[in-house]
């Protein structure tokens, strides 16, 4: 699926693939990136207020009204264009509210979606939806059909917008200050509820929420709701553990936890069973905390992940450790879409894809350096987008890796300026 926006911010035009496993998002600063990503993340999102509304059409009504328990996507010939198109809409009207900001910087933003062919393509194994799994969790049949019904409704819309748009999971660059201040915020919560329960009866509560309540964008809000909920979310155990075992074993060199305290704690290897509070922890440990505790207790088949600048604060092998594991990650069924600024990740990247060769040369150098044959990235399952210039430009991507033009060129002009202080010092 194709989405596309137009006066987004510091856009003016963007179209990134969403059928992408591996999106990302790269230029200088002020480009519009995160821009682009977080409406991405909106957009996923909507379907938590606006589903019902959105997924109407007449073979959906039908289905939903008998008794079938499996929905054939592709025979049943929905109007894709409309339904798109109500989402699409939808998607850019939310935009002040994805953003926590007033109406006017998004007056003129468009937002479109493309790929009906692409759904109505679908292989019939990704095109059965099947509600008995769901129903059966959901429904008595002691409730009588009044409320199956409705939970027949409920089911199906759950299904189809997760078929359309997987569980989206955005790790925004203030994911640090998130895990710190969690907490604190939730306590200026819970005062500002008790002051509206106290509140004299000539007083507004309007004007109490206006003046004590913060405002929050989406991914914001969605963080500080999970890491509000840390001990209960920490009772599952995912079957990516793995993939945070290796964060904690290449890159963190300890393990983060749950405290009794509902906090995240971070006990180094080297420290014993000495667990530290994330806000006294290395920054890395800052940084990277939320997206381990994600592998472990929260991540789900076909989850799509979003995050903003996976290389903050990190050394630079550690930017190249985490690089493989993201990679790995995308080659166990999860989408990745990343922002980076960062020569490492990008150059990191390009060896995971190059290495994709089937050249037996090219196989035995992967043991012999050291890289895990589960990272290796295929060419094709990557979008590459160059924000500058007030839009996106898509960078090819081959066998032979990509190149980034900014970065290429930066460090032509780094290495151009060295050449020229060498030769004043010693020439």
């Amino acid at each position: 699926m194709r989405f596309r926006v137009e006066n987004l911010g510091p856009l003016r035009e963007a179209e990134v693939d969403l059928g992408k496993d591996l999106i990302v998002l790269t230029g200088p600063n002020n480009t519009g990136k995160t821009y682009l990503a977080w409406t991405v993340y909106g957009l996923h999102r909507l379907g938590k207020d606006k589903g019902p509304a959105l997924l109407e059409d007449p073979a959906f009504e039908a289905f939903v009204r008998s008794d079938r328990q499996e929905l054939d996507l592709a025979a049943a010939r929905p109007d894709w264009d409309a339904i798109l198109g109500r989402i699409a809409r939808a998607c850019a009207s939310s935009l002040p509210r994805v953003f926590a900001s007033a109406p006017e910087p998004f007056e003129k933003a468009d937002v479109s979606l493309s790929g009906q062919k692409e759904l109505g393509a679908r292989p019939r194994e990704q095109a059965i939806l099947d509600l008995r799994a769901r129903l059966s969790q959901l429904y008595d049949p002691a409730d009588g059909p009044h409320v199956l019904q409705m939970v027949r409704r409920t089911v199906f819309v759950w299904l189809l917008w997760e078929w359309l748009f997987p569980r989206c999971i955005l790790f925004p660059a203030e994911r640090i200050a998130v895990n710190m201040f969690a907490k604190e915020l939730a306590l200026n919560r819970t005062e500002l509820v008790s002051e509206l329960l106290e509140i004299d009866a000539g007083t507004d509560p309007a004007d109490v929420l206006r003046r004590r309540a913060g405002r929050y964008a989406w991914p914001i809000r969605d963080s500080l709701q999970v890491a509000n909920d840390l001990p209960n979310i920490a009772r599952n155990t995912t079957p990516f553990a793995d993939l945070a075992d290796d964060l904690e074993r290449a890159v963190l060199g300890g393990r983060v936890t749950v405290s009794d305290l509902g906090e995240l704690v971070f006990a180094h290897d080297k420290a014993g069973d000495r667990p530290l509070p994330v806000h006294l922890t290395a920054s890395v440990v800052k940084s990277l905390a939320s997206l381990v505790f994600y592998f472990r207790h929260m991540a789900k088949p076909g989850d799509f992940l979003i995050i903003d600048e996976p290389e903050l604060n990190l050394h630079p092998d550690n930017q190249r450790k985490i690089t493989r594991v993201l990679a790995k990650a995308v080659n166990r069924g999860f989408k990745i879409m990343m922002s980076t600024h960062s020569d490492y990740v990008l150059r990191e990247l390009n060896h995971l894809v190059m290495l994709s060769d089937p050249k037996e040369a090219v196989s035995q150098v992967i043991g012999e350096l050291g890289y895990d044959r589960a990272s290796i990235l295929p060419p094709e399952k990557l979008g590459v987008y160059l924000f500058k210039d007030e839009t996106a430009q898509l960078v090819p991507v081959s066998v032979d890796g990509f190149e980034v033009e900014t970065i290429e060129h930066e460090i032509a002009a780094l290495n151009a300026d060295a050449q020229a202080i060498y030769a004043a010092r010693f020439g």
